[in-house]
Order: C-alpha cells, then structure tokens, then sequence
C-alpha cells in the first residue's frame, strides 16, 4: 500500500513538473521544474531498488548539470519571448494525433499479466540497479542505444554552440583611406 502511494505521488509530480517545464515562460523556472523532474523520477528508481541510478540521477543531472544550467541562463540574462500561439487548429491536430499515438503505444505494448498494480520489486535479481549491472547492460545489451544517445547529444551540443555563437560584424566595404 505505501509502495503504490509513494508511487503515484512520484509520478503525478514527475508529470506535473514535467509539464511544467514545457509552459514555463521564465527560463530559469523551466531549469527549477526540470529539478523537481529529476527528484521525483529517482523516486521511481529508489521504488524499482535502483539506488545507485537514484543517486546517480540526483547527483549527476540535478547536482551538477543543472546547477550549470542555471548558471548559463543567468549568464545569458535571457529575456522572455512572446508565447507561441497554440489556437491554430493545426497545432491542435497535431497534438491530438501525437497523443493519440502514444496511448495506441501504450495499449500495443502492455503486459497483461502486470494490470494496475504496482509490483516491487520487479526483479528477483538482487544485484540489479548496482553500479556492476548498469555497466555490463550498458556495454553488452544497450551498446548500439547508448552510442547513439551519445551521438545525439553530441549533435545536440554542436548545435546550441552554432546557434549561441553572436554573429561577427561584417566589415564595411568602401573606398579605404
């Protein structure tokens, strides 16, 4: 009983922080509701006996990358744009068809035998979660994921470095004196 209301609160703070994070206007209250993310989907971890991705989690991504994100964004001094206009029924159809995908997903991958209820643990192994298990799955069975999320993120780095650059001043073509 307690493992499913820890479970619910996690996940219902996850999604609202989560949502959070898209509508924010303000910059910096994106990067805060991103932390509370983080804080509640290690909850989900500690709930799965993961501790060591938990922690990792906390340490790692909240303790570190966005404490530095938050630094960038008050270096940056980012003034907050106009909202984008989500009334066009385009927008809307697009969202709705986005949805309805993934709830189709939902349906076509679902275990049966699981139903509604939360089950802890979901593993009879006592080592998973350990920093040795993560390690053997991340170079054995998930090598080809984990290369290519580093390649996106690569990509991605790349891409805010080019969009960040201030473009130079063109010099001024004219008789020189």
């Amino acid at each position: 009983m307690a493992a499913t209301l820890f479970f619910w609160v996690c996940a219902v703070a996850a999604f609202f922080f989560g949502v959070g994070v898209i509508v924010a206007r303000n910059p910096m209250y994106s990067a805060l509701s991103l932390i509370g993310t983080f804080v509640a989907t290690a909850g989900l971890f500690l709930l799965l006996h993961a501790e060591f991705l938990a922690w990792i989690l906390i340490i790692v991504y909240t303790g570190a990358v966005m404490v530095l994100i938050i630094f960038v964004i008050s270096l940056l001094n980012l003034q907050r744009e106009d909202p984008v206009r989500l009334d066009t029924p385009r927008r809307w159809g697009i969202g709705l068809a986005l949805f309805f995908g993934l709830i189709f997903l939902v349906y076509l991958f679902r275990d049966p035998s699981v139903g509604f209820e939360v089950t802890v643990p979901l593993t009879d192994n006592p080592a998973w979660g350990s920093p040795t298990s993560v390690a053997r799955d991340l170079l054995t069975r998930y090598l080809i994921p984990f290369e290519l999320a580093a390649v996106l993120l690569t990509a991605a780095v790349i891409g805010a470095v080019v969009l960040a650059r201030k473009a130079e001043p063109e010099e001024k073509s004219g008789p020189e004196g």
